[in-house]
């Protein structure tokens, strides 16, 4: 695909987002701290729709790939469509441009093609811990997330994010936001694989012209293992029966079938890997 240029689709707001993009959740760790490299990879395959987050910890790395591919000329700023997500701890009103200009300086960056709030529930700024504990309990905050879409409207008229959306928002948190935006999100990034559907998601986020996005795609065997759900957990999606017959059926692996289900479902789709090749995705 290297040769090609990757389909895209068109957002409410008129910007136009590739189809397949590269997430890169637990990257660093599933990777054995190869992310950068393996990012630099996945632009050399074709990848020009590029997704991190502050919990990921990839910031760096990610800009660190892009820098070096725009120094080789491989690519320019303008071809890659990059996404980032305000993290939960900074959903005060002061805290929310403070939180994407330490991101464009980690990813060396003027401007996100897209940025998400990662999560409708804010979180104590007690510690530096990511997600703050206290007896086992998940400290969080009452900051609304319509005053944090505020926030978000706010830093787009900045011209520092091109497109603004919203990720693990639910039909009824997308009605309430809707409902006062003046802004409306252009995207909803879920967790969406042939064991969790969310049918209910997929046509309302149509109606409303919100582009649904997959991540997750493969069921991500990489994840902790502390965020495995036992037997219904999907880390063997990829060696699913049923995707494995359909793959000899058509002569595709298994990596590029279950792709299919879900950008038939959606907007776009995310895929993740330690090999980028060996998924055969694109």
């Amino acid at each position: 695909m290297s040769g090609e240029q990757p389909k895209k689709i068109k957002l409410n707001d008129g910007n136009f987002m590739p189809l397949l993009g590269l997430g890169t959740f637990n990257l660093k760790v599933a990777s054995s701290n190869r992310s950068q490299e393996i990012i630099e990879e996945a632009i050399d395959a074709g990848y020009r729709h590029l997704d991190t987050a502050v919990t990921y910890q990839t910031e760096v790395d990610l800009g660190k790939a892009v820098h070096f591919k725009i120094q080789q000329g491989i690519i320019q700023r303008q071809d890659l469509f990059i996404v980032n997500k305000l993290w939960c701890k900074y959903f005060a009103p002061e805290d929310i441009p403070v939180c994407l200009d330490k991101s464009l300086c980690d990813l060396q960056l003027d401007y996100l093609d897209l940025y998400l709030v990662h999560f409708p529930v804010g979180l104590q700024k007690v510690s530096e811990e990511l997600f703050p504990m206290k007896d086992g309990k998940t400290l969080t905050t009452d900051f609304d997330y319509v005053d944090v879409w505020k926030g978000m409207e706010a830093l787009k008229a900045t011209g520092k994010v091109k497109s603004i959306g919203v990720s693990n928002f639910s039909v009824s948190q997308l009605e309430r936001l809707l409902s006062v935006a003046k802004v409306p999100p252009v995207v909803n990034q879920v967790e969406l694989h042939p064991y969790l559907v969310q049918s209910d998601l997929i046509k309302y986020c149509k109606s409303k012209n919100i582009a649904l996005t997959a991540y997750c795609p493969f069921g991500s065997p990489d994840k902790p293992k502390e965020m495995h759900r036992g037997e219904t957990d999907p880390e063997k999606l990829l060696e699913d029966p049923v995707v494995g017959t359909i793959a000899v059926k058509h002569k595709r692996t298994p990596a590029q079938v279950i792709p299919l289900f879900s950008t038939n479902n959606t907007s776009m789709v995310f895929c993740m890997s330690s090999n980028v090749e060996s998924q055969g995705v694109l």
